[in-house]
């Protein structure tokens, strides 16, 4: 199976966030080789950023160690990418009635030109999404949110 794991995924894991542990099994399944994993360029930049911010050199070569160990297949933004990404862009709301941040445009478009089987991410701006199939770790995206999400995410998708 070929899936495109969400920044979100990772950084849950790294902070040890509510629902860490289906994140770690997840990537567990990555590292013993069940799933291949494909991110965005523009991942990087979302992944290191915290640690750089922080000064946080510690965890950010530990992040890296770890994509590195993954097997992790960087796909750069490139032509193709970014037209597509402008159509999502252009067509998919996140649920505040917003379009979808460019970021998760890019990823979505990634995901769907890499031919993933799933895109796992635990980001509510994906909950419109019908391009590719979405999923939480080890749950839907909706449960996750039920289970693990703020209060805020919750009222903004009419579960409370």
């Amino acid at each position: 199976m070929l899936a495109l794991i969400d920044t979100n995924i990772f950084l849950c894991l790294a902070f040890q966030d509510p629902g860490w542990e289906h994140c770690g099994e997840l990537l567990d399944e990555v590292y013993f080789g069940k799933i291949k994993c494909v991110i965005s360029s523009i991942q990087l930049s979302e992944l290191y950023t915290p640690f750089m911010r922080a000064g946080g050199i510690k965890g950010l070569k530990k992040m890296e160690k770890e994509l590195i160990k993954l097997r992790v297949k960087v796909r750069a933004v490139d032509e193709s990418v970014a037209i597509l990404s402008s159509k999502y862009r252009s067509t998919i709301k996140a649920p505040e009635n917003r379009w979808l941040p460019l970021a998760d445009s890019i990823i979505l478009a990634t995901a769907k030109l890499e031919r993933v089987d799933v895109l796992y991410t635990i980001d509510i701006d994906f909950y419109n999404v019908r391009e590719v199939k979405v999923s939480a770790p080890g749950m839907s995206l909706e449960e996750w949110i039920r289970r693990f999400g703020t209060n805020q995410q919750r009222k903004l998708l009419a579960f409370i």
